[in-house]
């Protein structure tokens, strides 16, 4: 695939007028960065108050630490990935090709990857858990009301992207790619800066439960 990258100046004016009505987010959805900020404290507080039953050291801690970090850059990876397809795209047309012909959702399903990763580098079962399962109650109203601003903004085009691509879990026999791509580089930057809190917090998480494991961190719960 020929990549074509564009800057601001650069890139082609928009043809049609926005309607502000289909662009606007639900009060949930604004509310999503400061959730998640909330979120990630609590992740790092209980991550400095809990130590694994496991350990870091040995096969076991060894596998946990192999499966966090190949899952985490995964994640990373593929949200870098389809950001490069969606960034200055996002907001004016509909893309069905490359991460968004395997599901509609792969910013979101690469997250759900890293996020099981990150919670395995704890060495523990007990994190990664809780992860999926914060996922799988947060993420679903924010998917949901996404599409319904994407049903309105495409139509029958949306419609038709619904019925052959699978919402989160991806087809991989139906990837297609153009053999060129526009990239708009100024949002593009910005999903760099996203995917880089994936390989920090990973990073925050391991040295956590090996600092718990040398007896320099409190420990105040132990997970499975």
């Amino acid at each position: 695939m020929q990549v074509t990258l564009t800057t601001p100046q650069d890139a082609p004016p928009v043809a049609a007028e926005i309607d502000p009505a289909l662009y606007g987010k639900t009060a949930y959805e604004k509310r999503r960065r400061i959730l998640t900020l909330g979120f990630v404290a609590c992740v790092v507080i209980s991550i400095l108050i809990t130590s694994t039953r496991w350990g870091t050291t040995g096969i076991a801690g060894d596998l946990f630490f192999l499966a966090g970090v190949t899952l985490a850059m995964t994640g990373c990876l593929g949200r870098l990935w389809s950001g490069l397809f969606i960034a200055g795209y996002k907001s004016r047309e509909l893309i069905t090709c490359g991460p968004y012909a395997l599901c509609r959702n792969p910013l979101y399903f690469f997250s759900a990857i890293g996020l099981i990763g990150i919670g395995l580098m704890a060495c523990t079962l007990t994190v990664p858990l809780v992860f999926a399962v914060a996922f799988a109650v947060y993420y679903p109203t924010i998917i949901a009301s996404e599409e319904v601003r994407l049903q309105g903004r495409h139509g029958a085009a949306f419609e038709d992207y619904c019925r052959t691509t699978p919402a989160f879990w991806p087809r991989f026999r139906a990837y297609h790619e153009p053999e060129t791509y526009l990239i708009h580089l100024q949002p593009l930057r910005r999903n760099f800066v996203d995917a880089a809190w994936f390989v920090l917090l990973a990073v925050f998480v391991h040295i956590a439960a090996e600092l718990h494991t040398r007896g320099f961190l409190p420990t105040v719960f132990t997970a499975w």
